[in-house]
Formats: C-alpha cells, structure tokens, sequence
C-alpha cells in the first residue's frame, strides 16, 4: 500500500502571533514553523501501517513556500519514505487542493491522508476539495484505519462509540487523531533525512488554475485581552456558593 500525506507549514502552537501593519496577515520574521498537529497524526497513523506492514510506502508533500522544505525534513526524519514540494506563496486553498490533485494523479497512492483541518486557519477546505477533484470516496475525521482486501475500513469516534466504514482503494480520509500521538524523529531518522533528495517545482508547472480564490482576508485582529480570574475563599461553602452564583450572573452574565 502506498498511503500519501499532503501536509502544511504552521506557526508553532507555541508561538505568540502578531498582526502584520497591513492588518491582513501576521508578521513572519522570528517565528518558529512546524507542521500542522493534524498532519503530524496523519503521520503517525501512516507510519503505524508501515509499522505493520513494511512494504508500506508513505509519502508527504506540501504546496508552499521554500521555508516548507523544512517541515517535509521533519516528516522524513519521522519515517517517512518519500518527500515532494510545490512551491507556492500564498496559494489560495482551492488551488492548493487541484495541484494536490496533480500529484495525486502522478504518484498513484491508494489511500490519501489529511489532517483534518490546519491550526493556522482551521478551514478543513483542502481534504474534501481534493477528493471532490479526484472523485474519491472520502471520509471525514477518522481516529484509524485498517487495510481490508481491495478496501479500507476507517474509524471515526462518535458518541457512545465507533463507526466503521468501509471505502473502496484508491480512497481519501481526513485524520482527527491517531491511537498512538504522533512520534519524534529519531538521531538516525534526522541523518537520513538530511541525505534525501525533496524534488521541487514550482506550481505554474503544474498547470494549475490559480484563479477564483475561495476567499479573502478583510482584517486580523488580537482576541481581546482576558480578565483576571476571582478567587472566592472566605466563608463556609454555602456562602461561596452564593457568592459564586452572583458572580455567575451578575459579572459573567453566563445565567
């Protein structure tokens, strides 16, 4: 099985943002990138196959900047087999999902993983754009998959449980969360990543209509700054209690 994941450069979730001066975009010098939490447990679910079954071939690729070379680098050290880069600045997601599509169509995988959504946006576009694109059967927000002849059964958490569904090869899921969090790169992982070759081409290559973007940003903004928090220790329990709930209505305005 050959399982490919399209995965994205973010800001650290350690990273405090800041609003760029043109009020549209946040200030990129200083901060440190990784990828997407979301991808990084698409990883980890692809690597456990290839755990399994060490014919398992996983791929990554992003659609991004040059600086995203780097975060492909951190999915090889990971485990990963293959890595490729489209180059792009600022591509629309829309446009990202049809040169996805173009790799697609070239490497052939029989499963796609996405991470659900990505932690700078929260959109969750590409996946379901890109199945559209490729006419595959998708399934959304999966915990875990398991090879089954000619097929794949794909795990989502419900409520109370698990629904099971079965979709034919090739398929496409996008990945709430692995069994297992996602693992570190090993020292020998980082040596060998460091060796292998990241073919790259920019995405006029692909011939892909950049066109029509799904939307633009208006503004950014901080969210506002969060109060103090109130402690309430003096007096017996009913009196906090009282206390408590006053606050909750009068202050909070939650009741």
């Amino acid at each position: 099985m050959k399982i490919l994941i399209p995965l994205k450069q973010v800001p650290d979730s350690t990273v405090r943002v800041k609003v760029a001066p043109d009020g549209t975009s946040v200030v990129t010098e200083g901060i440190t990138w990784s990828i997407s939490p979301y991808d990084e447990y698409a990883i980890e679910m692809a690597l456990e196959r290839k755990d399994a079954d060490p014919s398992t071939v996983v791929a990554v690729v992003t659609v991004g900047p040059e600086r995203s070379r780097d975060a492909l680098r951190q999915a090889l050290a990971m485990g990963c087999d293959e890595a490729s880069l489209v180059t792009a600045e600022g591509a629309a997601p829309l446009a990202v999902a049809r040169a996805l599509a173009k790799v697609v169509a070239e490497a052939k995988p029989d499963l796609v993983l996405c991470g659900k959504q990505a932690s700078d946006d929260d959109q969750g576009f590409v996946g379901p754009a890109l199945a559209e694109l490729l006419g595959w059967p998708h399934v959304a927000t999966i915990t875990k998959v398991v090879p089954a002849e000619g097929a794949v059964e794909l795990w989502r958490e419900v409520e109370g449980g698990h629904e099971v569904w079965k979709a034919p090869l090739p398929a496409l899921a996008t990945v709430h969360k692995s069994e297992k969090e996602p693992r570190y790169p090993s020292l020998p992982g980082i040596m060998k990543a460091k060796k292998k070759d990241i073919p790259e081409r920019p995405l006029d290559a692909l011939g892909v209509d950049v066109a029509a973007p799904t939307w633009t940003v208006v503004s950014m903004e901080p969210p506002p700054a969060r109060g103090g928090g109130k402690i309430l220790r003096d007096g017996d329990a009913k009196q906090i209690a009282e206390r408590l709930a006053t606050a909750l209505r009068d202050e909070a305005k939650v009741l």
